[in-house]
């Protein structure tokens, strides 16, 4: 076994001693799966038969998930409606063993449900061909209205609590506004040189100067700096990636590029593009980025520099998109991935 790969299962093995919190918008993803029957008479549209209904944490939710499916100590802050969506998530994230003192129940809001509707014969796969959001609108700014005072104090609290007991933080930031970039326990995070800082953010990034490591895709990058990209001119990349690092004060930017794989722009040091994990295996790419971020973020905490960040955040996504619907990846996957071979 080379060098590297030891190095890499030794990062692996350190993730259980990591508490790491999950800050953002908590959503709840829902599969609806049915079997075509017929084309029905009224409108040329398909006649499903219903099968079953899976529900799994989604948005930051389903980061916190994978922080704990492989190995690490997950806990979030963030917000839920007092509705069934809810608690059907707090039920999940309780089952999967996060930590779910950190979330408050806000009155006034409606917590965000994403509905796949799946179809398929009975001897062919079930495909997506239609999905249902409910939930906040997000608005022009990319977010929704912020929470009231109450709420507000209570995610502030729990997550300067949560600073005392994880050696990490990732923002999970969906537009939901759950976040609250200027808030005085997340720049409090920032400041903490003892701890890591990672940022997802779907429409905000540029607002959260100071990160230690951000993870935005391709469209993310060029929706903060107002440019366009081509898709394989990798000096377009870099160059677009260094400027947005600059923006955020970051250590590292890992932009993801889907079947392109990821390039990691660090400081003073020359870009690294890595080739995708996985590529001829694609089941369903719902949720990968979660992954990738939880994976990423526990690596940092656990000691990893951000190249080595960089490739076991990569397997992680590169096995999350074999699975079907929002999906985790176990430490005994990541461990297996490494030791096959990079």
């Amino acid at each position: 076994m080379s060098a590297g790969r030891r190095r890499l299962l030794e990062i692996v093995d350190r993730f259980d001693h990591q508490g790491v919190v999950v800050h953002g918008d908590l959503v709840l993803d829902e599969f609806v799966h049915g079997q075509i029957a017929r084309v029905s008479r009224e409108a040329p549209v398909l006649i499903l038969e219903y099968r079953t209904t899976v529900s799994a944490p989604g948005g930051a939710a389903n980061a916190a998930a994978n922080i704990r499916a492989l190995g690490g100590r997950a806990a979030v802050v963030g917000r839920v409606g007092s509705d069934e969506p809810g608690r059907r998530l707090l039920r999940l994230l309780r089952k999967a063993g996060v930590d779910c003192t950190g979330v408050a129940a806000d009155r006034t809001y409606v917590t965000p449900l994403k509905s796949r509707i799946l179809a398929g014969s009975a001897h062919t796969a079930r495909q997506q061909i239609v999905r249902i959001d409910r939930g906040p609108s997000i608005g022009p700014s990319g977010a929704a209205p912020e929470p009231g005072p109450a709420v507000r104090r209570a995610l502030e609290r729990a997550l300067a609590a949560s600073r005392r007991r994880a050696r990490a933080l990732l923002v999970a930031d969906y537009g939901y506004g759950a976040v609250a970039p200027r808030s005085a326990a997340l720049r409090a995070w920032m400041k903490d040189r003892a701890r890591i800082v990672s940022l997802d953010s779907r429409f905000r990034a540029t607002s959260f100067s100071g990160v230690t490591a951000a993870v935005p895709n391709i469209a993310e990058v060029e929706s903060a700096l107002g440019i366009r990209i081509p898709d394989d001119d990798r000096g377009a990349i870099e160059r677009a990636g260094e400027a947005l690092r600059k923006r955020l004060r970051a250590r590292a930017l890992v932009i993801t590029r889907g079947a392109r794989g990821m390039s990691l722009i660090e400081a003073r040091r020359p870009a690294t593009h890595i080739p995708v994990y996985g590529t001829d295996q694609v089941a369903d790419v719902t949720g990968a980025g979660d992954t990738v971020a939880a994976a990423l973020t526990l690596a940092l905490a656990a000691g990893a520099a951000p190249l080595e960040a960089t490739i076991l955040a990569n397997m992680a996504g590169g096995i999350a998109v074999t699975k079907a619907g929002t999906a985790t990846v176990s430490r005994a996957e990541l461990a297996a991935a490494v030791e096959a071979g990079l």
